[in-house]
């Protein structure tokens, strides 16, 4: 996750404070809180895209690792592939079909030519153009994570600590009193309509009155409340009960993926035509260097946190421990009582975001 920070939102927090199982509308579509006083949600925890960079017993780092890093070069390269074998093969052969009956001796081969001769600096321009654009599009997301720093959660002490971009002053917020919220938003493409599901967590900022706020897309409801619930999970119960800290991606995930597909193919789950397909796609995204790439990212960290927390970010003794309060664990053992009789998260607050994705959301929680 790379934090994207503002001073605004779609609804106003600070005058009205929200609470857990709070439905809020907004222009585009509406949001379901997650807290303040951060409720068991009922989801499996996920970490989605390998946001958890570091897990500890005493923090967690939420940030942007390399995951998806090789995928993403893949798809540059099969763009700038697919318009280059579109005008430099494709379309010269495909001109030299309308030759074959010529009466007036005109070849196959030297209709082609001619198409290739026509259009051989326009397909040099936009291959190069392509390419460029993949470079900058790779490069560009190494730098901005870069340039950003992770979210620190502290279990130890039931803190959150935030560092706003282009600042090295850092936010210190109680656990508890930290917003988040599950929002779905429509929008239209000019084709139909399109919703975006977000999981959304702001921090305040009280001594200047401003508040910073992240938000990271997601797939669906089910995929939301489940990250959130690795967050929860992790400052609720430990480390052992959330995701791990997220592998890196390199030359040993090609490796590992070959293995796999090799291994599918041994047990009937993977066709012939199938083992074809990943070599020929591989082949054409050249082979190892994405995940080569992957490995160069890997190397570039998130922007470290500055030293005025380093000491903070110290394990304390356990005895000197942060205890949740008696408001969060009576509402933990309401809600938990609910899931023993069968109520999920949205049916226990009576929530009305997009009934039709909460009831997808329940029945995905229940596989």
């Amino acid at each position: 996750m790379i934090p994207i920070s503002a001073q605004h939102n779609e609804f106003d927090i600070k005058q009205q404070r929200p609470v857990a199982g709070e439905t809020r509308s907004f222009v585009t579509g509406e949001a379901l809180f997650l807290s303040p006083l951060p409720v068991p949600t009922g989801q499996f925890p996920v970490d989605l895209g390998g946001k958890f960079i570091e897990v500890n017993d005493t923090y967690l780092d939420i940030g942007t690792s390399n995951s998806g890093k090789a995928f993403q070069v893949r798809i540059m390269i099969a763009n700038t592939m697919f318009i280059a074998f579109f005008f430099f093969i494709f379309a010269p052969l495909l001109a030299g079909t309308t030759a074959w009956g010529n009466p007036y001796g005109v070849t196959f081969w030297s209709r082609a030519e001619v198409v290739f001769d026509y259009v051989f600096y326009m397909a040099l321009g936009l291959t190069g153009a392509t390419a460029l654009i993949a470079i900058y599009a790779i490069a560009g997301t190494t730098l901005k994570k870069l340039k950003t720093t992770p979210v620190r959660f502290n279990r130890q002490r039931r803190e959150v600590c935030y560092i706003p971009e282009k600042s090295d002053t850092p936010i210190i917020r109680p656990w508890e009193e930290t917003i988040a919220w599950l929002s779905i938003g429509t929008g239209t493409t000019g084709v139909g309509v399109v919703k975006t599901f977000t999981l959304g967590i702001a921090i305040e900022d009280k001594a200047n009155g401003l508040a910073y706020y992240i938000n990271d897309t997601v797939p669906s409801p089910f995929h939301g409340l489940g990250q959130w619930e690795a967050m929860r999970s992790y400052m609720e119960k430990g480390p052992e009960f959330c995701p791990g800290k997220a592998p890196y991606e390199g030359r040993h995930t090609f490796d590992k993926e070959r293995q796999d597909m090799h291994e599918e193919y041994q047990h009937n789950e993977r066709s012939a035509l199938g083992v074809g397909w990943w070599y020929l796609t591989h082949l054409i995204t050249w082979w190892r260097f994405p995940y080569w790439v992957a490995e160069w990212d890997h190397r570039f960290s998130m922007k470290s946190l500055p030293e005025s927390i380093a000491e903070w970010s110290k394990p304390l003794p356990s005895e000197q421990w942060a205890k949740p309060s008696p408001a969060l664990n009576e509402q933990n053992a309401k809600i938990e009582k609910a899931f023993s009789q069968g109520q999920d998260f949205m049916t226990y607050f009576k929530a009305n975001l997009s009934k039709t994705e909460a009831k997808e959301s329940a029945g995905s929680s229940a596989l």
